[in-house]
């Protein structure tokens, strides 16, 4: 009878633990691959970052914050919340305003090269303005992505765990 009980002994504490990753993965946190040059200088092409989902449940996200979007083919895209549901948004010549004050982009390399114009738009009560860092080459709000629904939201990146030599906190 002994022997029985300890060759099975393993198989609950596999399925526990296959249990937990998946409940970690689906509800809590999850890895994702930054995949091309949108999100430049801040996300480098091939970065492997941490998205924390429970951001989606409590609707914490701020001007400002790296998040990951899912369409409605299962494409995934980071980009940067620019403008929150509700905001008020223009853009001439490389300037950003939201609710009629200038917004900051330090994350944005070589602002004064973004000349471009995006006459005032108001985000409904569910949608976010989205943007990447590198303006020149992101698809984004602008330019096929559209406004993002609050449900198209997976989470907000926490932390570039991979590669070593570009680990770093995103938000």
């Amino acid at each position: 009878m002994e022997e029985k009980k300890k060759k099975g002994s393993w198989l609950i504490p596999i399925i526990l633990a296959v249990a937990v990753a998946f409940v970690v993965r689906s509800f809590f946190i999850a890895p994702y691959v930054v995949e091309g040059a949108s999100m430049e200088p801040s996300l480098e092409n091939n970065d492997r970052i941490l998205v924390n989902k429970t951001t989606t449940w409590l609707g914490e996200f701020e001007r400002g914050d790296i998040i990951i979007i899912e369409d409605e083919e299962n494409r995934h895209y980071v980009k940067r919340i620019i403008a929150l549901p509700g905001e008020t948004l223009e853009m001439a010549d490389g300037s950003l305003t939201v609710e009629g004050e200038e917004i900051e982009e330090p994350y944005v390399k070589e602002l004064e090269l973004y000349a471009e114009q995006l006459e005032e738009v108001t985000m409904a009560e569910d949608e976010y303005f989205v943007m990447g860092d590198n303006r020149g080459n992101s698809m984004d709000s602008r330019n096929g992505l559209g406004y993002i629904d609050e449900d198209n939201i997976v989470g907000r990146s926490a932390v570039v765990f991979f590669p070593l030599s570009n680990m770093q906190m995103t938000n």
